[in-house]
């Protein structure tokens, strides 16, 4: 599941990296910037991480995943038809800002734990947010929101459980 994809993201990335791109400068000036800014922000103290995250639904391109309130339950899936894969497990926030997902990702070929975190630091009801290793700080929540903010996407209620069940029904 993650070792063929992994691989061929990684040559890909790669491949680009070493052939480099005309607009390179600019994009790289445009993420100076950002960090420049989310640094100046402060982390988000955990209850207001819970607060933006519980009992909601991030919606991504290909699955989602759902932060439950009850004993901090996280369930997602992600990818499409036969390659898709769900995960079970747990969240928490620090006062750091970071929000965490632990859980057993489950596919076609075969289970693995995996963590995956991101930092969250706000100002002036601007939130940005990056992954933990490695990414690029962006804007998560602008102030006032606009309609393309990633925050939109954090819908309530749980969205995935069903979809979850249907997975685990094809695989047995």
């Amino acid at each position: 599941m993650y070792s063929i994809r992994s691989a061929l993201v990684t040559a890909a990335l790669s491949a680009l990296l070493v052939a480099g791109n005309a607009s390179a400068a600019p994009r790289l000036n445009a993420d100076a910037a950002m960090t420049k800014l989310a640094m100046a922000a402060s982390p988000m103290k955990a209850v207001a991480l819970e607060k933006l995250y519980a009992d909601r639904t991030w919606k991504w391109k290909t699955g989602g995943g759902f932060f439950s309130t009850d004993r901090k339950r996280f369930v997602g899936w992600a990818g499409r038809g036969v390659g898709r894969s769900y995960g079970e497990g747990r969240w928490y926030a620090t006062d750091a800002g970071k929000l965490c997902l632990q859980a057993i990702w489950s596919g076609l070929d075969g289970s693995g734990a995996a963590t995956k975190c991101f930092l969250h630091r706000e100002k002036n009801g601007v939130i940005y947010q990056k992954p933990s290793l490695g990414g690029k700080w962006y804007v998560f929540r602008n102030n006032p929101g606009k309609s393309d903010d990633e925050a939109r996407k954090l819908v309530k209620g749980d969205r995935v459980s069903n979809d979850v069940s249907r997975i685990k029904a094809t695989r047995r």
